[in-house]
Parts: C-alpha cells; structure tokens; sequence
C-alpha cells in the first residue's frame, strides 16, 4: 500500500517563530519543479523538498511587517469521492494606501495563475529562512481584499489581501541557503522590494 506511515514526528525544542517575512510573486513561468529524495516514500517527487526550478521572469518580493501576516493549509478530505485537497491561504498587509501599491493590487487580482513564495518567520531566529511554494500545481489567485484608511491615527492605513489556492498537495519547501533561495532558481531572478 502506497500510503503507510513511514516516519513519526519528534517534539523537538522550543524555538519556532508564526508569521511571514515576506511574499515573492513570479512574473513569469515555471516550466520545471525538481524535488530531491528527503520525502517518503522517497519514489515520489510530492514529498521531496525542491532543491530547483526553472523558468523564465522574476519573483518580486513583497515585504511584510512583523506579526501582521499569515499563511494556512487547510486539508479538505472527502471520504464518500475518495479526494482530498488543501486550500492554501496568505493573509497580507501591506501598509499605506498609494497610488503604486494599488496599481499592483489591480494587475495582481487580474491575474489567475500566481506562483507565490512564502518566508515564514520560522528559522530567522538562527538566520535560516524556510520558504514555500504556493500554488505549486493550480496556481493561486488573489480572491479578495480590502483598502482602508482607519479612523483613529493609530489605525491600519492600507491594504489587507487574501490569495488563495486549492492544491493535491500541501506546499512544498524551497531549498536555500541561510539569506536567499536563489540557488533554487534557474532562468528565474529575484527583485528585492
């Protein structure tokens, strides 16, 4: 049987970080994802983590502040179809309502096929970042959001966008080195924010 548990899971101690760092969204095409053998069972390339990817653009980050955004990976099983599929969701802040960021916000909601790499906090706390693919297969869309300006001065003046996805399956790690996932990367650059 193809599914069996093959590993448990250790507790381990007690130096992990929530939220994210920062999004990257590709302008641009994935034409290959390579994942090496740390999954199990090891034959499949779902479980790998992905040590490269190749295409053609430009992943753009967007930078995020602390504590204020979140990714989540819902897993929806349906017994009576025999399917399973996991919505994966970002919850980004970007402060400042103005003329430039809206002027993403447009070209980003007109578009149905996003790539989207995740920096989660988790890792920083050493220097080394953990990064995750969204949108692996389906590709994910930015489905809503809201611009506002707040009333009190301490208020949110700016933008709250959700993107989402809906995969076969959970989000895989980028491989990187302890700043960057560029090694990662092949015909594909990164622009800083």
């Amino acid at each position: 049987m193809s599914c069996e548990v093959t590993k448990g899971f250790q507790l381990g101690c007690r130096d992990n970080t929530g939220g994210l760092k920062a999004i990257y969204i590709l302008s641009g095409s994935i034409t290959t994802i390579n994942t090496d053998t740390s999954g199990s069972p090891a034959s499949n390339a779902n479980y790998g983590t992905i040590t490269g990817i190749t295409g053609s653009g430009t992943f753009f980050e967007f930078q995020l502040f602390r504590q204020t955004s979140n990714y989540s990976e819902e897993l929806v099983a349906t017994p009576e179809n025999g399917t399973i599929v996991y919505n994966q969701t970002i919850n980004a802040v970007f402060f400042k309502m103005q003329q430039s960021l809206r002027n993403q916000v447009r070209v980003l909601a007109q578009n149905p096929n996003l790539s989207i790499i995740i920096e989660t906090q988790n890792g920083s706390e050493d220097g080394e970042a953990r990064w995750f693919l969204m949108g692996q297969v389906n590709g994910a869309q930015l489905l809503s959001g809201t611009s506002q300006t707040g009333t009190a001065f301490s208020d949110l003046n700016g933008y709250n966008l959700v993107f989402s996805g809906n995969e076969p399956n959970p989000a895989s790690e980028v491989n990187g080195t302890s700043s960057t996932f560029t090694g990662s990367l092949s015909g594909i650059t990164i622009t800083a924010a």
